[in-house]
């Protein structure tokens, strides 16, 4: 999902009775084509808050959980104080993929599924792992990557099936730098990367995410890939504790644009499963 050649400006809206996240307001920063960091409104989803290239003011400080929407993003996310997080992981199975609903199974449609640390509301950098899928004329292809914004994204060379189950993880070994560990358990194959940020991660975000991505100036059509579940999903903290993706400050998060919800988030102590529910035809 990801392009060294082009970056993702999008919106994100809030869909919560509970409470608003520390997503920055008025904008926000893109990584590759739709990994980003993106603000959700303050008003009940009411209005659309476009992104920007930069910050450009201080969030407010709100952690109340709840129910988000975005256009580009399904999965669950934790908020917290800034230094909050060490790693995050997990392990999900590469979908069996089929056209969006009402497509035909001659056209194109993908979208990810990724773990990453400061996706949601750090303005400065975020560190990911994970795949592409691949739906192109009745054929599924799959890639592995890694991504540090603002710095281009990395294929890593692993071979990857539908059915495949993959183990994502992503370190923080200072507030610039990070290790990505992407394992294929089903043949073994395994690929550990190194990532530089060139601005100070804020370690206040762990996130599982499964995206609708940019190609481009468009979105991608989003493939009907069933259901999506990380398991084993986890974040360990900088004193060492192990906290999962329902623990305190966590939010879910819907896909819906337009009028149309194409996911469905749910999460419990160590797993997030993010359900297709329709998504535009090509």
């Amino acid at each position: 999902m990801f392009s060294s050649t082009s970056l993702l400006i999008c919106a994100f809206f809030a869909s919560t009775v509970f409470g608003i996240p520390t997503v920055h307001p008025d904008g926000g920063i893109a990584r590759h084509v739709g990994h980003h960091v993106a603000p959700f409104g303050s008003n009940g989803g009411t209005t659309t808050k476009t992104a920007t290239s930069m910050p450009t003011s201080t969030p407010p400080v709100s952690k109340a959980p709840g129910v988000l929407t975005s256009s580009m993003w399904g999965g669950a996310g934790l908020e917290s104080p800034a230094n909050t997080y060490r790693s995050v992981t997990g392990t999900l199975v590469v979908p069996n993929l089929r056209p969006a609903a009402g497509g035909a199974s001659t056209g194109y449609y993908g979208g990810s599924a990724w773990v990453g640390l400061d996706g949601l509301t750090c303005q400065t950098s975020l560190v990911a792992a994970g795949i592409n899928f691949i739906y192109f004329n009745e054929s599924i292809t799959v890639n592995t990557w890694t991504d540090v914004y603002p710095n281009p994204g990395a294929d890593l060379s692993m071979a990857v099936n539908a059915g495949d189950t993959i183990k994502l993880t992503v370190t923080a070994t200072s507030t610039t730098t990070a290790t990505a560990v992407v394992e294929n358990l089903s043949n073994g194959q395994s690929s550990t990367v190194s990532l530089t940020s060139p601005s100070p991660l804020c370690l206040a975000n762990a996130e599982w995410i499964v995206e609708d991505f940019q190609e481009s100036t468009f979105l991608i059509p989003f493939a009907n890939f069933g259901s999506i579940t990380f398991t084993d999903a986890s974040a360990t903290t900088q004193s060492g504790s192990t906290v999962g993706p329902s623990g305190s400050g966590s939010h879910l998060i819907n896909m819906v644009q337009g009028t149309l919800q194409f996911t469905s988030a749910s999460s419990d102590a160590s797993s997030v499963t993010v359900d297709y529910l329709t998504s535009i035809p090509f």
